[in-house]
């Protein structure tokens, strides 16, 4: 049904449906052109039979005169002769002369010389109801006129006519079933072949750039297209391994000497007296080591941002958040804060672990560094049926009209500019959640902030976790005022 309803909201079968009722309009200007034009034409030829006896019989009026008139009417009107005509010769009271009617018809429908009436009282040998179209004109005899009627049954031309009328309109219908019903088979084709580039699509969407379209039949359009887009990925492939190489050696070519500048401060100070020059240098390592988490987590970004799926695995979400939690619950309790944990049993989801492990560390990390009183909760829990991680704190907060904005590179609120951090912290949170499909929410914990990263139906699972993936235990500083300085902060309020 799924199915059918992609194929019915397809663009393929909207443009196959307007094709089929342009051409069954077509079809049904043909074929009511080919009906009125056919009944026209035997209407004509009845009356055209009409006028031939007609001057037949004026012809033998001229001839023979009445007794003449009498015997040619009573010949044409023998069932033998011709069957389907209607005769009638009276004289000028109304009596019955010649032929197959016994009256005149009193129901008759006069449209001038021609007139339309039912008849059942034909002189056969099995009386007949007849629908006749006759013509009537006045005979002139003498010093008595005469009023002769000829016409024909058109039972078998209304009967034609309505034949014609059904097979037409039946035709039609057919036609309009077969246009949907190809549309149909058309749509279904070519979704079929759309929904292998969509796949396609979606797999490297996710980061795994190995993937090609497959190409069945080159010489079409859909064809050429992935061919195309093949030849587009091959370029984006060459281009991503050239960023990324550049990459490696932008952070070989900055970490060395800026760690090598860091080791002479440290060198520096240890032979240092002077408070203020002291005081300088140590300003001077803390900012080399901020410049070095900076550049570590924009390299972790960027690695997560191209992160494949072929590097998932099964993870233990249970032992994952747990390990995370051990490294903060101390930090917590330094500062204060009652440290709560809430976590569903027998969890599991698919994903990269070390980058699943990075951001909930950067949640966990900022929530502890941002809230001076009340508690952080971290909970693992089903939402809809699928795993979420719940990290909610009693700081104070993210506006709403910050919260898309939060999730951007060194994006910082005004009260957090005075806190260690860079403004990275989301960001990698986002980076990931974008490469596994998460879904990241960030709401009112009234006060505080709540932040949900929830699994997509496709990467999440729910079993015992035996066996599972586990990731490595980020490292934390053991001072929560310079947890950022290792790793980024990763709450919306470290942003």
């Amino acid at each position: 049904m799924k199915r059918l309803a992609g194929i019915l909201s397809s663009i393929t079968f909207k443009l196959a449906l307007i094709y089929t009722l342009i051409f069954g309009v077509s079809v049904g200007v043909l074929f009511y052109f080919v009906y009125f034009s056919t009944t026209g034409f035997v209407v004509q030829q009845k009356e055209a039979a009409i006028e031939a006896d007609v001057t037949g019989f004026q012809e033998t009026f001229e001839r023979s005169g009445v007794t003449g008139l009498i015997i040619a009417v009573n010949r044409r009107a023998s069932p033998g002769t011709n069957r389907d005509g209607i005769y009638l010769l009276v004289d000028s009271v109304g009596n019955t002369l010649a032929g197959n009617l016994r009256s005149w018809p009193r129901n008759a429908v006069a449209d001038d010389l021609w007139v339309n009436f039912t008849i059942n009282d034909l002189r056969r040998a099995e009386a007949e109801t007849a629908d006749v179209r006759a013509k009537q004109y006045v005979v002139q005899g003498g010093q008595q006129n005469y009023m002769l009627l000829v016409g024909r049954d058109v039972r078998d031309a209304r009967e034609f006519r309505s034949r014609l009328l059904d097979s037409l309109n039946v035709g039609l219908a057919i036609t309009l079933a077969l246009g949907v019903f190809g549309g149909l088979i058309f749509s279904s084709t070519i979704m079929r072949r759309i929904a292998a580039i969509t796949r396609t699509c979606r797999r490297i969407m996710s980061g795994d750039l190995s993937q090609r379209v497959a190409v069945s039949r080159q010489n079409d359009e859909l064809g050429q297209l992935s061919l195309s887009i093949n030849a587009m990925l091959d370029q984006i492939e060459r281009l991503m391994n050239g960023m990324r190489q550049v990459s490696d050696n932008v952070a070989h070519d900055l970490r060395t000497p800026l760690t090598r500048l860091r080791s002479r401060l440290e060198s520096a100070l240890r032979h240092m007296d002077n408070p203020a020059e002291r005081e300088t240098i140590e300003g001077a390592i803390a900012d080399a080591d901020s410049l070095l988490a900076t550049f570590a987590a924009l390299l972790r970004i960027a690695r997560a941002e191209a992160g494949s799926q072929r590097n998932f695995v099964d993870i233990n979400l249970n032992a994952l958040a747990e390990e995370v939690v051990d490294l903060y619950g101390p930090l917590a309790e330094e500062k204060g804060l009652e440290f709560v944990t809430q976590f569903d049993e027998g969890l599991t989801a698919r994903g990269d672990p070390n980058l699943i492990a990075q951001a909930l560390a950067n949640l966990i990390d900022n929530a502890v560094k941002y809230t001076q009183k009340g508690a952080v909760t971290v909970a693992l829990s089903q939402i809809e049926g699928r795993p979420a991680f719940v990290v909610a704190d009693t700081g104070p907060g993210v506006p709403e009209a910050y919260r898309g904005k939060v999730l951007e590179r060194l994006f910082r609120l005004e009260q957090s500019r005075t806190s260690p951090g860079s403004g990275l912290g989301l960001s990698l949170v986002a980076a990931v959640a974008k490469s596994h499909g998460l879904d990241l929410r960030l709401e009112d914990n009234m006060p505080g902030l709540r932040v949900v990263l929830r699994f997509p139906a496709h990467l999440a699972t729910v079993g015992e976790g035996k066996g599972d993936a586990k990731a490595p235990k980020p490292q934390a500083k053991p001072r929560p005022e310079a947890a950022s300085e290792t790793k980024p902060p990763a709450d919306a309020q470290a942003a």
